[in-house]
């Protein structure tokens, strides 16, 4: 399509809601970067038009230099929660051989507020990842707008709290 074309709207909505846009994401993301929390939630959102009543968990596996190595669902659950395995999530990083990952969910009720499933689950990604020398950038909730932990300081903090946890732990007999 041109930039003199315009795109039917009714034919864009049906488009997005079929995840037509999701694959063609997908694919084009690849060793791309992803700067700040806006362009996530830009990125994203599209994921999330196909089932709006479901809430999903994707995670963007990111090599060395922050560069998209993919981008795939790791969770589905109901209208308010979608289970997430910290095991399962690093067995995907190994496997794809990522040095960081941003995860995104959604709130199907439009209010990106976290809940303390939300940062419990943050936390515990957090510390699985540290474990194999990866860093979780961000994790962002997407609703009507966007909720991001790094934004927030909380990535920061909790990677502090653990540092200073393993520091004083060496003491431990």
């Amino acid at each position: 399509m041109d930039k003199n074309t315009t795109y039917e709207p009714f034919k864009f909505w049906e488009d997005l809601k079929s995840g037509h846009f999701t694959s063609m994401i997908k694919e084009t993301s690849k060793g791309n970067i992803l700067s700040n929390a806006q362009e996530v939630y830009n990125t994203m959102k599209p994921f999330f038009a196909k089932h709006p009543d479901v809430e999903k968990m994707y995670c963007i596996f990111l090599d060395t230099k922050n560069k998209i190595i993919a981008i795939e669902e790791i969770s589905s659950g109901s209208i308010s929660s979608s289970p997430v395995y910290p095991r399962e999530l690093l067995k995907a990083v190994l496997k794809k051989q990522a040095s960081a990952v941003v995860l995104v969910h959604n709130h199907p009720s439009g209010d990106v507020s976290p809940s303390f499933e939300d940062f419990k689950i943050t936390a515990k990604v957090n510390m699985a990842l540290i474990s194999i020398d990866a860093q979780l950038h961000d994790h962002l909730i997407i609703g009507d707008t966007w909720y991001s932990f790094a934004e927030q300081g909380w990535i920061e903090m909790a990677k502090t709290k653990y540092r200073e946890f393993i520091t004083s732990s060496k003491h431990i007999r």
